[in-house]
């Protein structure tokens, strides 16, 4: 999906959300993408920033309080970053997401 494209959930014409581009992005939402890229790379190797976090910038305070919750969350502690990533998989499996 590209910037500024729609998502529909599921493709069942649900809700859309225009993903913000990080490149167009200014002020606190820049700054978290610079900050969640850096970590996605490290991490993962990423090369750009996930679309939830895309997403999310729309509300930059809801932005940064994720980021602050995804680094107290899984960023810190004893268990490595794939442990992390096991195991909010398998929660969400638990759970029934479909994503």
């Amino acid at each position: 999906m590209g910037a500024g494209r729609p998502v529909t959930a599921g493709g069942q014409g649900r809700g859309t959300i225009r993903f913000v581009d990080p490149a167009t992005a200014g002020g606190k939402a820049r700054e978290i993408f610079e900050a969640i890229l850096r970590r996605e790379a490290k991490v993962f190797g990423a090369t750009a920033v996930s679309n939830i976090w895309r997403c999310m910038a729309h509300a930059p305070g809801y932005l940064e309080a994720s980021w602050n919750r995804s680094r107290a969350l899984m960023q810190r502690g004893a268990f490595t970053p794939l442990e992390r990533e096991l195991l909010a998989t398998a929660v969400s499996a638990a759970n029934g997401c479909h994503y």
